[in-house]
């Protein structure tokens, strides 16, 4: 019995602790997240204007690569509200919970910029497979040529 209060006594003394230096820059990092948040939902409100101009000429035109290239923007604009979003998410989320000392909000802002980083991972890794397949494709098309001539 009591190695296992010794146990918990040591585990009380490992704990993590936030500091003010610590503190400070998390508060810092909330802001710069907020400026990302809006700039990018900025770009996002931009690009979601484009997708409906080009939506709606494409379909008024009946012209096909501009309706292909219509839905691929309104695609865009669908994937770049994500990152936005987990980022002021954790903004308003690490500040009040570190303003208020509420565990809980803190919480949930760390959860969101995990949600933003998982996202930005995974969307890195299918970029980086489509651009492998398109050098693959490419590649292969050069060498179809070449025997053409």
């Amino acid at each position: 019995m009591l190695d296992t209060l010794d146990q918990n006594i040591e585990l009380d003394t490992d704990k993590l602790k936030i500091n003010n230096s610590i503190k400070q820059n998390l508060l810092t990092a909330g802001k710069w997240a907020r400026f990302l948040a809006i700039v990018g939902f900025i770009f996002t409100g931009l690009t979601g204007v484009v997708a409906l101009i080009s939506l709606v000429t494409a379909l008024s035109t009946g012209f096909a690569p501009l309706i292909g290239l219509a839905f691929f923007y309104v695609a865009m604009t669908v994937v770049m509200i994500f990152p936005a979003l987990y980022m002021v998410r954790f903004a308003g989320s690490i500040t009040k919970g570190l303003n208020s000392n509420k565990q809980g909000e803190f919480d949930y802002g760390v959860e969101n910029l995990k949600s933003f980083f998982k996202f930005s991972g995974i969307f890195t890794i299918v970029f980086l497979g489509l651009y492998i397949l398109l050098i693959f494709i490419g590649a292969s098309m050069g060498s179809g040529l070449s025997r053409m001539f």
